[in-house]
C-alpha cells in the first residue's frame, strides 16, 4: 500500500466519524484506517499529509476533524484521488449544498 492509498483510508475514517463533531487523535484514526501493520511509518506520513489538506481542521493535541466549510474540496479530493463514486459521496456527506459545483470526471 502506498501513502496515497493510506491517505484515502484516513479520509474514510474521518468521513465515517464526522457526525460526532469532535476531533479524533492520530492514534485513533490510524487504528481504524485500513493498512497493513508493516506500513505504520507510511501511515504516519500519510496522516501528516492529510492534516495539511484544506478540508481538515487541526485541533492541536486533541487531533483533527473535517472542516464543514470545505466539504467541496473534500468531495473533490475523494472523487478525484480516492475513486469515490458520486452516489457514495452523496450518501455519506448529506449536508453539503454545493453538489452542482463539483467536477465529476466520469469514465
Amino acid at each position: 500500500m502506498n501513502k496515497h492509498e493510506i491517505m484515502c483510508s484516513i479520509c474514510r475514517v474521518l468521513v465515517t466519524n464526522h457526525a460526532y463533531g469532535k476531533p479524533l487523535p492520530r492514534d485513533v484514526i490510524l487504528k481504524n484506517a485500513s493498512f497493513p501493520a508493516h506500513e505504520g511509518d507510511t501511515a504516519k506520513i500519510a496522516f501528516d499529509a492529510v492534516r495539511r489538506k484544506r478540508f481538515i481542521t487541526t485541533c492541536g493535541k486533541r487531533g483533527i476533524q473535517l472542516d464543514s466549510s470545505e466539504f467541496g474540496s473534500l468531495i473533490q479530493f475523494l472523487h478525484d484521488e480516492c475513486g469515490w463514486e458520486r452516489f457514495e459521496l452523496e450518501l455519506r456527506i448529506k449536508h453539503f449544498e454545493g453538489w452542482d459545483d463539483i467536477q465529476w470526471h466520469e469514465e
